[in-house]
């Protein structure tokens, strides 16, 4: 009996755990809006935000690895693009949804448009909008990096 109700718990909890890791890249998945495509065996589940940060790589038109010398120049170069997305580390990545809509930044010496994102802690993706600047930190030793995509 206790064989059963052990397998019964253990089935439970790995079905949980994959359900919860398809909603992860649904949300990628529509969180990029068509940029990438995304599926459950090009995504590592414990990091889904570095899977999507390695596709980037490969698939952008262009990537920039942004400083605060070149945030201004690289948000101008934006503007040309269809989906702008910027990636922080391997935890934070951010779409770029309104140009025109900006406020300034002393710390990146720019005016920072609006976004939407996600931040992972604790495995758990974590919606985040509001101006980049909020959302991707200040400058400092971590890699930024700024993907671009015509389509």
């Amino acid at each position: 009996m206790k064989i059963k109700t052990f397998g019964i718990f253990f089935l439970f909890f790995v079905t949980l755990g994959l359900f919860a890791q398809q909603s992860k890249v649904e949300t990628l998945q529509s969180f990029l809006g068509g940029a990438l495509t995304l599926d459950s065996e090009t995504i590592n589940q414990n990091e889904p935000i570095a899977s999507v940060v390695e596709l980037a790589q490969k698939n952008a038109a262009k990537s920039i690895e942004l400083s605060k010398e070149n945030m201004e120049s690289s948000l101008a170069e934006a503007r040309n693009y269809k989906t702008c997305i910027i990636a922080a580390g391997k935890y934070t990545i951010v779409k770029i949804t309104d140009h025109n809509d900006c406020t300034q930044s002393n710390a990146w010496a720019t005016c920072m448009p609006q976004g939407v994102g996600y931040i992972q802690k604790s495995g758990e993706l974590n919606s985040k909008e509001g101006y980049i600047n909020n959302i991707i930190g200040i400058p400092d030793t971590q890699k930024r990096t700024l993907f671009l995509f015509k389509d």
